[in-house]
């Protein structure tokens, strides 16, 4: 967490006040504790902790609890059974009663095989979302009501399968391992068939097969493999095929698809239904399309050349002579700014960022927010360094009884006997 120094009455409140909205998780110092700052739940060291709203907080089937001197705090579970010893709360709906945890069996509330739940049917009563237990329902107007998107059927809500890509959705299936840390679809992730995904709804691990596609709605071929660390003969062949990347971070394709074009042939470029050219800056066209898509270049007089506002893009490997410029950049204040098609603006620190270098010196855009560097803090919008901690000998403790010097080796019965005079041949000390 960045340092909050020298705030004072009341314009130091609202100085804190927006530092607080604007904290952002920091992997500087590891994962954050109970209620330090997060963005996943993943940033939150302690077990049964989530990250609720960017603080790290106990789940709702845990409490935060402090060792005896009121530090150190952690998540505990929350007693569950009926019968069970309380202090203050049992896991919902059970509550605290006469140091039990009891069952009310009121409304949607009551004992099923032993256990207390709580079940809500759409037209219910509520006073919070949670209350309305059926999927897809949510407290409005104190009533439980279907969510957009959605059809009541009876006192149900429900919500039709979909595939993300239009197709039709097949099977139900499991999914066997985290779809984000998965390259190419490994056939152990998931129970769907060949060609096919399991995509799930939130952390759910049930969910509906979806067909693996291409772009072009071309069969993926299962025969290859986009992983980089795949056998030469097993790669998806980079002239004829190309690797189609697709993640939202509940679940990822890499499939390896035909190329409409071949990549090694002079018509590489596919465009409206034709092989064409691939242009780059000063070379022959017939259409913007062969310019970049007419993105920052144009074909004008049979050549692709930037357009206004725009100029050849330079970096450290291009040379006028051995390695022309091949594309354009914006014209910008700052060639450090140029993104692309679009001017990027310095921002001060803890603001959006979209690349590196609009941050100020010393941090870097980290989820989207220019925060300081490692070994960095932030003092008065920049980010110094941090001191490294003294290595010198610290100076020596102050007297606990005065007159009685503390050395580092004295333990407690030689200060005492320092305070008694029986320490340095009956010196002591003396009380008149």
């Amino acid at each position: 967490m960045l340092p909050i120094r020298n705030f004072i009455h009341f314009s130091g409140l609202i100085l804190l006040m927006f530092y607080l909205v604007d904290a952002q998780f920091s992997p500087c110092n590891g994962k954050s504790a109970l209620n330090g700052v997060c963005d996943i739940n993943g940033d939150c060291e302690n077990k049964g902790s989530i990250c609720l709203r960017g603080k790290c907080r106990c789940h709702p089937h845990y409490t935060e609890t402090r060792d005896e001197k009121g530090r150190l705090p952690k998540c505990a579970p929350l007693p569950a059974k009926i019968g069970a010893r309380c202090s203050s709360k049992c896991r919902e709906p059970l509550f605290c009663r006469n140091g039990e945890c009891q069952c009310v069996q009121r409304g949607t509330t009551r004992v099923s095989n032993g256990e207390c739940i709580t079940t809500s049917r759409v037209g219910d009563r509520c006073s919070r979302h949670y209350d309305c237990t059926s999927p897809f329902s949510a407290c409005v107007n104190s009533q439980c009501v279907c969510i957009t998107g959605t059809i009541q059927m009876g006192s149900r809500c429900v919500a039709a399968a979909n595939c993300p890509f239009g197709k039709l959705p097949g099977q139900s299936c499991v999914r066997k391992s985290d779809p984000s840390l998965a390259f190419n679809i490994p056939s152990n992730q998931d129970n769907c068939p060949m060609g096919q995904v399991c995509i799930t709804a939130g952390e759910s691990q049930v969910g509906h097969c979806c067909p693996v596609i291409c772009p072009l709605n071309t069969t993926t071929d299962t025969r290859y493999s986009c992983d980089p660390d795949a056998a030469p003969a097993l790669k998806c062949p980079s002239d004829s095929h190309y690797c189609y990347f697709l993640s939202d971070g509940s679940f990822s394709q890499a499939a390896c698809c035909r190329r409409p074009c071949n990549a090694m042939a002079p018509n590489a470029l596919y465009v409206d239904y034709h092989c064409m050219p691939r242009g780059q800056l000063n070379s022959a066209c017939t259409s913007n399309a062969q310019c970049g898509g007419g993105e920052g270049m144009e074909c004008m007089k049979g050549q692709c050349q930037c357009q206004q506002n725009f100029h050849p893009a330079v970096d450290v490997l291009t040379n006028p002579l051995k390695n022309p410029s091949q594309s354009c950049s914006r014209d910008c204040e700052s060639e450090n700014l140029s993104k692309d098609t679009s001017c990027m603006k310095a921002v001060p620190l803890n603001s959006l960022c979209f690349i590196q270098k609009q941050c100020p010196q010393n941090s870097g855009c980290y989820r989207g927010r220019c925060m300081c560097r490692c070994g960095f803090a932030a003092k008065n919008g920049k980010c110094v360094e941090i001191p490294a901690p003294p290595t010198t000998t610290s100076a020596p403790a102050p007297a606990i009884i005065p007159g009685v010097p503390i050395n580092p080796g004295n333990d407690l019965f030689k200060l005492f006997g320092q305070f008694l005079g029986a320490g340095n041949g009956g010196g002591g000390l003396n009380f008149g």
